[in-house]
């Protein structure tokens, strides 16, 4: 059994205390939102209801946003680590948290997500084995120098009883660096591109599983 979780506040209550002085801007054309409104209507369109036969609406619209958005970054860490899905067994989209059990040729993995105005931010994977639990935690990207965490939990070899939980950093380094370091990588040396189109290509099958399942009714 794995559990992948994402439930946070909403991200400016990280980043007006972030400490770098984030600033929003207006200014841009009542024509280049129109565009990018109506850009984003034919997009939503066509994922939903010409690809998946869902219909298009305002609830479905929503989902298949916080998918693409937050939902994006911890279904790709369950590809990455897990593989593939084969499909959902089930999935109750509701806001502001929803529910997704996904299959697995052996397992199923129990995917959490949501909102809410508690001023946390709790994004993990965990993987269950029978004698060993290994937990990685993510933070916000939006606070610098946050690091990726992991937490493995597990019986003692030989020692009846007894249990043993380590933490392990890796680097302090935050993904975000991490990310522009290896983008430098790709674009000085010609390292090779690892979130291809292909990748991405998953992302949005994962995507359509998820809401070909849902139930959308009242």
């Amino acid at each position: 059994m794995e559990r992948g979780e994402d439930i946070i506040a909403p991200n400016p209550v990280f980043i007006t205390q972030s400490g770098t002085f984030p600033q929003r801007f207006s200014d841009a054309s009542a024509e280049a939102v129109r565009d990018k409104e109506e850009q984003a209507r034919e997009q939503t369109f066509q994922a939903l209801t010409a690809e998946n036969g869902v219909e298009t609406n305002d609830e479905t619209t929503k989902i298949w946003r916080v998918l693409g958005s937050l939902g994006s970054h911890d279904l790709s860490v369950m590809r990455e680590a897990l593989g593939m899905p084969t499909g959902v067994l089930g999935c109750h989209l509701r806001f502001p948290i929803w529910t997704v059990l996904f299959q697995y040729p052996d397992f199923a993995v129990t995917y959490e997500s949501g909102f809410d105005d508690v001023p946390r931010f709790d994004a993990h994977l965990e993987v269950f084995g029978r004698k060993k639990t290994v937990k990685v935690q993510y933070d916000t990207p939006y606070v610098k120098g946050l690091p990726v965490v992991m937490t493995v939990r597990e019986a003692v070899e030989g020692d009846e009883g007894a249990y043993q939980e380590r933490t392990v950093r890796r680097t302090y380094e935050d993904p975000y660096t991490l990310e522009l370091k290896e983008l430098w990588e790709m674009v000085v040396n010609g390292k090779e591109i690892k979130t291809t189109a292909e990748d991405a290509r998953r992302d949005l099958e994962t995507f359509g599983m998820v809401v070909r399942a849902g139930k959308f009714e009242a």
